[in-house]
């Protein structure tokens, strides 16, 4: 607070309120000077009608406020006071803490779930309360369902419950009508809650209140799926703890049954159409049943509980955002989809209470008025509805998509069963896929024998983890990928743990294992590596280029003077990061744009720590070339790079020429990791025979004098990368004004057509052409040659389409009507194509390879990695693509028509 000034503050607070005349007028109405409480009134002034007026009526509601401590600290269990002991009392109370939990998560105190415990644990105090009010009996428990057994009640929820009793079922029958008396009763004070009692057995024609015992038989024989699904959300909410437990033994055959009946699945499907059908005329208002609303989150859920958690208990949560944890903690679900599901419930059940708060009244539609739909927006914390409109548009297409392909899968019409490892016969394996199950049997007996102490955590952990290798393209292979991983103590300390905690690593493991042989050696030079997949955060996005920069940095210069423990440690960090790109990849965690990306960053990254430690005598900077300076490094490219420093003096040049040397030291000698890469500076001017690192001054005379049209050519690619930067800015501006030069002549072309012509005369033989995703008809060198002739003729007058990246060049050219949208689309699906082809090769082989395998089973496993299901689709799908690239090059390129 301003000493000088306290109503500066509130003003402030006014100021930066969604809704400031109403904040004004309730401040003011209340003639609040506290700035706790006014930064409470001015929120809660528009966020809700009804409990505004409520603290213009009694003004003392705010103390819910106080203590500050007390207001902050989440209450998920709360007793009724001694003066709640009347009707209205009990209502007071709980408008109160009503008021309060609305505070806490308006005021930013409370998340979405925490508000969904205390509106549950504020209804159990209630409940309890009227059971104590209603007097002596039998014993009675009252569940909790729905929306209360999930522990994520609405504001205006109604309380959706059951009894249970021991002894008389008359004298329960009354106890129980007495407690909904309680509870529905209206007076000055309104009614405490709305009770809905429809689900118990048999709905309204049933008993209100029944035994355990009852619950038990009626689940046995007459209990329909939609009744099943029901009751995963349950809970004891208040009464008698024996009889809720015995009552959740009772039930629990029935619910969680391991055989589950026939008809559940569809039954559920058919449910869902019913509950979408009564959703129609609302369109896309209705949040809870339409399309992309709760309810598909919610029903895919359930789904997958009903399905599975008869066989696995880990994934019986009554609470949505858990129960979706625990599945993807399962892999009943991909991560991804798990995290898109979480992210939209929570927007999605935070608009619902938005809504609910204003008039506190049960609503799922998003209003219809302009200036309604407004107020939502900002309700929900964005600054106009459009951005409101985009961002809810977006999740609920989401949770839509998500919901339409889990929902549906056939495979949850059968049972789910999880075997023992002893099960894993050869029998067993060759029906889950793998080529030689006698070796596998083998292998699995050995990983288990071989453990040691450890060996019932491996038991425990592998039939998931052989399931999981034989969805890969090579199950065999990666079985025994993982006892080769799990060879000596430091890394079974380090990988073990993490395939006993996190079913999502084990799953993530064997596909790294069954569909990369490079990921699988790097992850057994660093078996740490395997942490990183428990959390899905961890490799959710890519890594910052500054932070690469400053781990490679601060890497290398931990090693002191070290040369040799500096080019270790450099390539370490490589292999490191680069198995970190090579999982993305895999796991399908990041496209075929990123990979390519993330790995030039991960070499951009290794090149300035180079630097750093070299620390060059003059201004010296790195320029990357060809796919280094494209950003579209592949996993086995080369590094392309040429040296540029300032200065006159032959002492400053052979300065410059010491540090290109140490770099090239640096990055491509060999130690027990490898190189970090093969680095390539030849094309630089002269190539081989010319100088290795040239002045400024020395580039542009060469280029004013001597430069060749492949020169200009391969400069279309070039990035400065390291070093110092207005030095490699002054090189770019030059390389850029040789590049994009006017009246680019036909015979400049037909010399770039004739270049393109030798290439693949020299370096493909006829029968081979058809199969090489590079330099075959169709392939990489078609697109790229094709890209950088149009940059070439119209760069000068086109700027934007002076970048380095050949698709984002691509999209500029179709822009800018210099390629048809249809040929564009034709040559982005080439290139991706043949990007996806060339990493997957890699993966498998190890080897750099732009050719199909000769090898049929080569070609089968490439086929898999690829997501076809023989080789025959796969040639079949490359023919297509890469004829219709050609095409469009013979067009374009080569000036051809039919």
């Amino acid at each position: 607070m301003n000493p000088t000034n306290p109503n500066q503050d509130i003003d402030e607070l006014i100021a930066a309120s969604p809704w400031p005349e109403e904040a004004r007028a309730l401040i003011e109405d209340l003639g609040i000077t506290n700035e706790r409480q006014a930064r409470a009134a001015a929120i809660l002034s528009g966020a809700s009608r009804s409990m505004s007026k409520a603290v213009r009526r009694d003004p003392s509601l705010l103390e819910v406020l106080n203590p500050p401590t007390d207001f902050v600290t989440e209450k998920s269990s709360l007793i009724a006071p001694e003066d709640a002991g009347n009707l209205d009392g009990l209502r007071r109370w709980k408008r109160r803490q009503l008021l309060r939990i609305a505070l806490r998560d308006l005021m930013g105190e409370a998340d979405l779930a925490a508000v969904g415990r205390e509106l549950s644990a504020l209804a159990d105090a209630c409940l309890a309360r009227a059971l104590q009010i209603a007097g002596d009996g039998p014993p009675l428990a009252i569940i909790g369902m729905g929306k209360l057994g999930g522990n994520e009640l609405n504001y205006a929820s109604d309380v959706d419950i059951v009894f249970v009793h021991d002894g008389s079922s008359a004298a329960a029958a009354r106890r129980a009508r007495k407690v909904l008396e309680i509870l529905t009763a209206f007076t000055k004070e309104g009614a405490v809650y709305r009770v809905d009692i429809e689900l118990r057995p048999e709905g309204g024609a049933g008993a209100l209140s029944r035994t355990p015992e009852a619950f038990g038989n009626y689940f046995d024989r007459w209990a329909v799926p939609w009744e099943r699904q029901a009751y995963i959300k349950t809970r004891l909410s208040a009464g008698d703890t024996e009889l809720g437990n015995a009552f959740f033994d009772a039930i629990k055959p029935g619910v969680w049954g391991e055989n589950l009946e026939a008809d559940t699945v569809p039954h559920v499907r058919s449910l869902k159409l019913r509950v979408e059908d009564s959703a129609k005329l609302k369109g896309g208002r209705e949040i809870k049943k339409g399309p992309g609303g709760l309810r598909d989150i919610e029903f895919t859920v359930q789904l997958l509980q009903m399905v599975h958690g008869g066989a696995d208990p880990t994934i019986r949560s009554p609470n949505t955002l858990t129960a979706l944890r625990q599945l993807s903690w399962g892999e009943y679900i991909d991560q991804s989809d798990a995290v898109h599901f979480t992210t939209a419930y929570i927007h999605l059940r935070t608009v619902e209470h938005r809504l609910q708060l204003r008039d506190e009244r049960q609503t799922h539609e998003l209003p219809t008025a302009e200036a309604d739909q407004e107020w939502v927006a900002r309700a929900v914390g964005f600054e106009n509805l459009a951005d409101f409109e985009a961002s809810h548009s977006r999740y609920q297409a989401s949770v839509r998509e998500i919901h339409q392909r889990i929902f549906y899968r056939k495979t949850l019409d059968r049972i789910h069963e999880t075997g023992l490892v002893s099960e894993l016969l050869p029998d067993r394996l060759r029906q889950l896929g793998f080529a030689d199950p006698d070796r596998a049997a083998a292998t699995i007996e050995r990983l288990t024998e071989n453990l040691g102490r450890r060996a019932n955590v491996m038991q425990q952990v592998l039939v998931i983890m052989v399931e999981a290798l034989a969805t890969t393209p090579d199950p065999d292979l990666g079985l025994v990928r993982l006892a080769w991983l799990l060879d000596g103590s430091y890394r079974i300390g380090a990988i073990l743990p993490v395939l006993r905690d996190s079913p999502i690593a084990i799953s993530d493991i064997a596909r790294l294992l069954g569909s990369s042989r490079v990921a699988a050696g790097w992850m057994r030079n660093h078996p740490e590596f395997a942490r990183s997949l428990i959390n899905p955060a961890e490799l959710a996005e890519p890594r910052a280029a500054a932070t690469l920069a400053g781990e490679a940095i601060e890497a290398v210069i931990s090693c002191g003077e070290d040369q040799g423990m500096q080019m270790a440690e450099l390539r370490r960090f490589v292999r490191r990061e680069q198995l970190r790109v090579a999982a993305r990849d895999i796991l399908g965690l990041a496209s075929i744009i990123e990979i390519p990306e993330e790995l030039t960053t991960v070499a951009d990254a290794a090149v300035a720590a180079a630097i750093e430690v070299l620390a060059p005598e003059v201004p010296f900077a790195v320029i990357g070339m060809g796919r280094y300076g494209g950003l579209d490094l592949s996993y086995a490219s080369d590094l392309d790079v040429i040296f540029v420093y300032e200065g006159t003096t032959a002492d400053e040049a052979r300065a410059a020429v010491r540090t290109a040397r140490g770099l090239l030291q640096q990055i491509g000698a060999q130690t027990a990791e490898g190189r970090a890469w093969e680095i390539d500076a030849r094309l630089r001017p002269e190539g081989e025979s010319g100088q290795l690192a040239r002045s400024l001054e020395g580039y542009q005379r060469y280029y004013a004098e001597r430069g060749q049209l492949w020169e200009r050519q391969s400069l279309l690619k070039r990035r400065f990368v390291a070093g110092d930067t207005d030095l490699g800015r002054r090189f770019m501006v030059l390389a850029d004004t040789w590049c994009y030069q006017p009246d680019f002549s036909e015979a400049e072309a037909g010399e770039i057509r004739a270049m393109k012509r030798r290439i693949e005369a020299e370096r493909l033989g006829t029968g081979s052409k058809a199969l090489d995703v590079k330099l075959g008809a169709g392939g990489l060198s078609d697109i790229e040659f094709t890209v950088q002739l149009l940059q070439l003729q119209h760069g000068f007058e086109q700027p934007s389409i002076r970048d380095n990246r050949t698709l984002a060049v691509l999209a500029e050219l179709s822009r800018n009507d210099l390629v048809d949208i249809g040929d564009r689309a034709t040559l982005d699906v080439g290139y991706r194509f043949c990007q996806r082809f060339r990493n997957a090769r890699y993966h498998l082989s190890g080897l750099a390879s732009d050719q199909l395998p000769s090898d049929d089973h080569e070609q089968l496993l490439l086929a898999r990695r690829l997501g076809y299901p023989n080789s025959r689709e796969l040639e079949a799908d490359y023919r297509e693509i890469t004829e219709a690239v050609r095409e469009v090059t013979n067009r374009l390129f080569y000036n051809e028509t039919k």
